[in-house]
């Protein structure tokens, strides 16, 4: 009987040291992959810091660049400005031909410009109530559905305001 319990004791001392051999190894594994995200960590941001310091670099070419082509543009041009429906255009007299850089430059100062204006109109149209933008469409002809649809707003919601405006 006590050589059934030695052998049993001594089996459960090998599971034992077994199950630690085991738990130490699953730890260094995970120690290990600690050490290898933080590198990878480290690695991400040095070349986030990189490219950062690049594009920081680009900018400021990028301005210098503009700074002196404005200078250069500010002599070889005089502009002449005329109002026309609420639009300042440039008539421009040049002395150079006008080059890629700067042909894009003008459409994208064209193309911003045209943004402000349709977004003052837009705040304009926003500053009105809702009602007074159903009213307003309603006048101009459209119906329920179309208001609806232009307003982002329910049907229904739209009819019963329509329907609460012909009574009063």
């Amino acid at each position: 009987m006590t050589g059934i319990l030695i052998f049993i004791l001594f089996m459960l001392n090998i599971f034992l040291i077994l199950a630690v051999v085991i738990l130490y190894q699953r730890q260094n594994r995970f120690i290990e992959m600690e050490k290898n995200q933080r590198k990878i960590q480290q690695e991400s941001e040095e070349m986030l810091a990189a490219f950062l310091m690049e594009l920081k670099e680009e900018n400021n070419s990028f301005i210098s660049n503009f700074q002196h082509v404005e200078k250069d543009n500010s002599s070889n041009f005089q502009p002449e400005t005329s109002e026309i429906n609420d639009e300042v255009t440039v008539n421009i007299k040049q002395e150079e031909p006008i080059n890629s850089e700067v042909y894009s430059r003008m459409l994208a100062s064209d193309i911003y410009q045209k943004a402000n204006k349709q977004i003052r109109d837009s705040e304009v149209y926003i500053e009105k109530t809702f009602e007074e933008q159903v009213e307003e469409l309603s006048q101009k002809g459209l119906n329920s559905s179309q208001i609806a649809k232009q307003l982002k707003k329910g049907k229904t919601e739209i009819e019963l305001l329509l329907k609460f405006h012909e009574k009063s």
